[in-house]
Order: C-alpha cells, then sequence, then structure tokens
C-alpha cells in the first residue's frame, strides 16, 4: 500500500453564540480545498474556497465545489451536507483527475442527549477501511463507538489500494463527532509499502521525505514563503498537478527559493539540488 499519510489537524468547536433571539443558534461552514474551488451552495455560487460562513441556518444543503483551471483537468465535486445548529461543519477536498483518485472528508458535531459523554460516527469510502485510534485498531468502517473519550484524537484510515490517511480532531463533550471520509485510489505507478505503519502512533514522521539541508532564500530574490494550512504542512509535487508524486512536505512559515511559477503553482528549491511544486492557495511570493 503507498504510504502517503494525510494529515488533518483540525479543532470542530462548539459555537457559543450569545445574544441571539433565535430558538436555534445558527451553523457554521467552512470549506478547503486544494487547488482552490469555485463554491455552490444549493446552486448559487457564493465565492471561492477557502470559504467560511458563521451564519447559516440549520439545514441539509446542496454543496458543489468545482477546482479552478490547472494545466490538468480535475473532477468537480457535489454532495450533501447536513448543518448541525451551533456547530462548525468542515468540508475539505483534495482534486485529481478523477474522483478515483481524489479525496476529501466532511467533520462536524451532532449534540448528544447525555451531556457527559461523547461518540464517534465513522463512515469511509471504500467500505472496509481499518480505523485506528490514538495507534490502537477499533474495526473496519462503517463505525460507530458510544465513547470515545473527551479530547484530541488521532483518526488513521488504510485499506489496500488506497492511499493512507489521517485526521485530527476533537471529541467535545455532549457531542457525537461524525466523520465522513474518501480514501482516494492508489495509482498504479505508486511504489506500495508495509500498511502497519498506519497504526503506529506518529506515522507521519515515518512516511514524509527526510529534507536535505537547504539555504535560506536570498532575500534580494524572489522567494515563496508558506502559509497556514489545515494539515498543518504543504505537500510538494514533482509537476504542477494535484495528481503528481509527492516528493517533500513544507511547514507554514518556512522560506524557499522562487524557481519557476505557473498558473496555481510555485516550483520551490526546497532542498539542496532538489526542486518541486507547491499550490499558490497555500504559498505567498515575496519579492
Amino acid at each position: 500500500m503507498k504510504k502517503n499519510v494525510l494529515l488533518f489537524s483540525l479543532l470542530l468547536p462548539v459555537l457559543f453564540l450569545s445574544g441571539c433571539s433565535l430558538k436555534k443558534p445558527p451553523s457554521a461552514l467552512q470549506i478547503n480545498s486544494v487547488p482552490t474551488a469555485s463554491v455552490f451552495i444549493d446552486g448559487k455560487s457564493v465565492g471561492k474556497t477557502p470559504y467560511q460562513s458563521n451564519s447559516l441556518s440549520p439545514a441539509e444543503l446542496s454543496i458543489k465545489l468545482i477546482p479552478d483551471s490547472t494545466t490538468t483537468p480535475l473532477t468537480s465535486w457535489e454532495g450533501k451536507i447536513k448543518l448541525n445548529p451551533g456547530v462548525l461543519t468542515l468540508v475539505e477536498r483534495d482534486f485529481a483527475s478523477t474522483d478515483e483518485s481524489s479525496s476529501g472528508q466532511i467533520l462536524t458535531l451532532e449534540k448528544l442527549k447525555d451531556k457527559k459523554t461523547t461518540s464517534l460516527s465513522l463512515v469511509a469510502y471504500p467500505d472496509g477501511t481499518l480505523v485506528n485510534i490514538d495507534g490502537e485498531a477499533r474495526g473496519l468502517t462503517p463505525l460507530s463507538l458510544e465513547t470515545i473519550g473527551e479530547g484530541d484524537h488521532q483518526i488513521s484510515l488504510s485499506k489496500e489500494g488506497y492511499v493512507d490517511k489521517i485526521i485530527k480532531a476533537k471529541a467535545v463533550l455532549g457531542y457525537k463527532l461524525i466523520v465522513n471520509a474518501k480514501l482516494a485510489q492508489q495509482s498504479e505507478s505508486s511504489s506500495p509499502t508495509s500498511a502497519t505503519a498506519a497504526a503506529s502512533p506518529s506515522p507521519v514522521a515515518s512516511a514524509a521525505p527526510t529534507k536535505s539541508p537547504v539555504s535560506l532564500p536570498d532575500p534580494e530574490k524572489p522567494f515563496v514563503e508558506i502559509k497556514e494550512t489545515p494539515t498543518g504542512w504543504l505537500r510538494v509535487r514533482s509537476e504542477a498537478s494535484t495528481s503528481a508524486t509527492e516528493v517533500a512536505r513544507v511547514k507554514p512559515g518556512e522560506k524557499y527559493p522562487l524557481v519557476e511559477e505557473k498558473e496555481d503553482w510555485f516550483k520551490i528549491r526546497y532542498a539542496s539540488e532538489k526542486e518541486g511544486w507547491v499550490s499558490q492557495s497555500y504559498a505567498t511570493k515575496h519579492q
């Protein structure tokens, strides 16, 4: 199985809204994607990713994401989500040339009658995906746990023939954490590796390529600074395409020499004699 673990470090806070006269507090929605995409809610254009609104009515919405044009045609995504009152729903999508090679996840919270417990409901595509929580195997999807404990958890998803995914989420007391994930199908050109690392408490460290030493960018020449990302890191790819091979990962705040730029992409020198492409959605060019 390809060991290309995707880490999503996020917090799903309950939105405590004061001074609101509504019987049900409004819902919040956040949508992120790589690359950027046009966002349509119930058929109406509302802008581009990253998109966020904190004043939506609790309801079921139809969401459509159309990725911005790149050198490689990308497949759009459409689906329905349920907004629960007083909480944030997070939608993430990593576009690729086909739906099979695309990945994503939807996370939200649902209020429980028992305010002193937490629970988890997890579905994933494909069915039968192995679930590890905090390094412990918990079963196959679809999976429902009556309690997972309050606080931060690391959810690892793996299945033969698909790219591993790791989601970091916070279980909130009195709420069910709901996770709907889609794994990307492994490409035929991918080099298979052992899937046992997916159960490790720290699989990201073993999966991320080691960087060679690289000198700081020359302040007199253009350079790229990595912005904050939902994952806490940004993929560096071999080509200017989301379907291209991941060759390294860089972190927010790091700066790298700019080698070249194309529509939606920067080519950076991320290590000595090593170059790759990063999405302009999460990088800033400095002259």
